[in-house]
């Protein structure tokens, strides 16, 4: 009888064993998103120092699932401080606008009818541009520019000037244009500069300059001052704010 009893509970805690090894199992499932794009870039257009229009970013991740899509009660994705979530037995698609520049790491994530939850991670990279112009200026203004925005996973690797200033000629005046000597500067919070070019523009001329800036902490300005000189000039700048794509993406 005794014999008998032992195996009985032998038997019983197999069995059970087996029943807790099945549930755990059944917890795993699997799920795919894909997205429109992983890099993009948002445009900001200025003119006289006002923002005229902003280019924003938008991001479409598709979820779906070939074995599980029965029991995946929901669908979501984190960017750090927001949360979209949707019902996966009506929707398999959720949009992301972006509106800043950044590297960012998205959580996608599918979660059971039990609450259990599947996630997977996705980089994507915003990258800015910005256009600037003004007309017939003697006092042109100072283009701000800010390379790290607080909700990006990193620094950018470095921004990119070019900047073009022309001296349109005068055709109703009979004794001519004159020559613009013109600096640019790069400057920081503290108005140290950091990078500066000088150039002189004749008459019905346009100079330019390159440069590309690694300093990517902080707020900067792009400045161009008139040193000397009578006629009004013209002035347009793209920056362009890069970021390198992480190696394990």
């Amino acid at each position: 009888m005794k014999q008998a009893y032992l195996i009985l509970c032998v038997f019983f805690l197999a069995s059970m064993s087996g029943c807790l090894d099945g549930r755990e199992n059944n917890q795993e499932f699997n799920f795919e998103v894909k997205t429109n794009l992983q890099n993009g870039t948002i445009i900001e257009t200025y003119v006289d120092g006002e923002r005229e229009s902003i280019q924003e970013c938008h991001f479409h991740f598709e979820f779906s699932s070939e074995s599980d899509s029965s029991r995946i009660s929901t669908y979501g994705i984190n960017n750090s401080d927001t949360e979209i979530t949707i019902n996966a037995k009506k929707d398999s698609t959720i949009n992301l606008t972006i509106s800043h520049h950044g590297l960012y790491r998205i959580l996608a994530f599918a979660i059971d009818d039990q609450g259990y939850r599947v996630e997977k991670s996705i980089t994507i990279i915003v990258e800015l541009q910005m256009e600037w112009r003004e007309e017939g200026t003697s006092e042109p203004k100072p283009m701000p520019f800010k390379s790290f925005n607080t909700g990006s996973q990193s620094h950018p690797s470095s921004t990119l000037i070019t900047s073009f200033v022309k001296n349109p000629s005068i055709t109703d005046d009979f004794t001519g244009g004159r020559p613009v000597e013109i600096t640019w500067n790069i400057a920081d919070e503290l108005n140290e500069i950091c990078q500066s070019h000088s150039d002189e523009v004749g008459d019905g001329e346009t100079v330019e300059w390159k440069t590309i800036y690694f300093n990517t902490i902080g707020t900067h300005e792009l400045q161009v001052n008139y040193d000397e000189g009578q006629d009004l000039i013209d002035i347009e700048h793209i920056l362009h704010i890069q970021y390198q794509t992480p190696e394990t993406s």
